[in-house]
């Protein structure tokens, strides 16, 4: 896997901030805009070289608010191999029919290495795209896949991959 998730975030992201109905328009964003914080809880299988390598817990807090569709984001993992990642970034969220949803996301992190594969670089992006359901209480659960690669900051740069399901409740 490439780069490809990060490049369509920042399209995505750019054309909503510039062209959408929540965007910031020409005249650019005076504040942002309070939203209901949520939680995220998910669980999810890492590849590695297309290899499965067990399991790993990923936590999210979105922050109550938001300029234009983009939402802060922080997150944790803990895969369990033990390897670590930290980030913080951005997080868009795109309506679709009948109370549903996707979702892309770009955080920048650090990712310390314990007895999990070798990743290159101590600093690594992770990029994500989901779908899932909202309901009518504000939780919402999503099935998301995720890349993680230090963006060619390094040799080798061979990227890892998480497929999972993700739980997010509003505080």
């Amino acid at each position: 896997m490439d780069g490809s998730l990060a490049a369509l975030f920042a399209l995505v992201a750019a054309a909503d901030l510039a062209f959408g109905a929540r965007g910031c328009g020409l005249d650019g964003c005076d504040a942002p805009e309070v939203t209901q914080a949520r939680t995220a809880l998910q669980y999810g299988e890492v590849l590695y070289q297309g290899e499965r390598q067990g399991g790993e817990l990923y936590l999210q807090q979105m922050l109550p608010w938001r300029f234009g569709g983009l939402e802060p984001v922080l997150g944790i993992s803990v895969s369990a191999d033990g390897d670590t990642w930290v980030g913080a970034g951005l997080q868009w969220t795109g309506a679709l029919p009948h109370d549903s949803f996707v979702q892309l996301s770009l955080l920048p992190g650090f990712h310390a290495q314990t007895d999990g594969p070798d990743l290159g670089h101590m600093i690594e992006f992770r990029s994500s795209i989901g779908v899932g359901y909202a309901f009518d209480n504000g939780a919402r659960l999503s099935l998301q896949f995720d890349h993680r690669s230090n963006a060619e900051l390094s040799d080798p740069n061979p990227g890892l991959e998480t497929f999972g399901l993700r739980v997010a409740l509003p505080l």
